[in-house]
């Protein structure tokens, strides 16, 4: 188990390493720019071409996107009463405590899990989250509200086109499919490289808070889905699959938006890194109780 997670989890730290080198040589990344590029074309680009390139049954992408929207909900309803309890500020913590790492992780974890058919009810939670976090999670870390923003962002409008291809079984032009896959690759890779470059500057009060919080996004994610699990009575692969992208660490796009408007981006950073590697730690624990429940 630990061999197949490590060739899964290997590519990430070596591209957050990769970042932190090229801090410490000196050379400058306009991280502003790349976490534009990211939250406005890399993310949009690749729920849409997840969208319009999956087959999956109507009736069960519903059920997992009512799944996914009801254990956001309940998270963040924990999340409120965490960051009262502890005085601690609602911006940027509060998209860190119910958002998920849905897609680096999360991901090949469902595929290594249950297959082809954890790959399959995987998507449509991450496309929740995806949009949850890009919209909400954006504004709630940019500390306001704007209604107008979520209509016109890019992943709300490239969402909306590819749930209409999907559900039309509109065909798409090759070269549409393969410009949004090449732009929706971009993600993972300039986000970890964005991710370690910021680490040069963690100090060790960041890995106290980091430790908390990594404590809370497990516990509000497992909490949150058991409560889901029960109430829809959701058993099986499917529910496995919910558990695993309910319990993942921090989200990596978190950073990014932290980054994007200078907010406390060394203790996001933080919380990231610390939170992700305490997830690998206990994963195979994980898992095994998870296939031994939900299979």
């Amino acid at each position: 188990m630990y061999q197949e997670i490590i060739s899964i989890t290997g590519p990430v730290f070596l591209l957050i390493f990769l970042g932190f080198a090229v801090s410490k040589f000196k050379i400058e990344i306009h991280e502003k720019t790349l976490g534009f590029l990211l939250t406005h074309i890399g993310s949009p680009c690749l729920i849409f071409h997840t969208l319009s390139t999956t087959n999956i049954e109507l009736n069960i992408l519903l059920e997992i996107f009512f799944a996914a929207i009801s254990v956001i909900f309940i998270s963040s309803i924990l999340a409120l009463i965490v960051l009262k309890l502890f005085k601690e500020e609602f911006s940027p913590y509060f998209s860190c405590l119910i958002h998920p790492n849905s897609a680096n992780l999360a991901l090949p974890l469902s595929i290594l899990t249950y297959g082809e058919t954890g790959l399959m009810y995987a998507i449509p939670y991450y496309i929740v989250v995806a949009i949850s976090q890009n919209t909400f999670g954006y504004l709630t870390i940019l500390g306001s509200f704007r209604f107008l923003y979520l209509l016109y962002h890019p992943i709300f409008v490239l969402t909306l086109l590819g749930l209409i291809v999907m559900t039309h079984k509109i065909s798409l032009p090759l070269v549409i499919i393969n410009t949004t896959n090449y732009l929706g690759q971009i993600v993972i890779p300039i986000s970890l490289i964005l991710l370690g470059y910021s680490l040069s500057n963690l100090k060790v009060k960041n890995f106290i808070k980091g430790f908390f919080y990594t404590l809370a996004r497990f516990f509000i994610g497992l909490g949150s889905a058991l409560f889901v699990l029960f109430l829809m009575d959701i058993t099986g692969v499917k529910a496995g699959v919910i558990l695993i992208m309910s319990t993942m660490p921090v989200a990596l796009l978190n950073y990014i938006f932290t980054v994007q408007i200078n907010k406390d981006t060394t203790t996001v950073a933080g919380l990231v890194v610390i939170s992700t590697i305490s997830t690998l730690i206990i994963l195979p624990f994980l898992l095994s109780i998870i296939l031994m429940y939900f299979n």
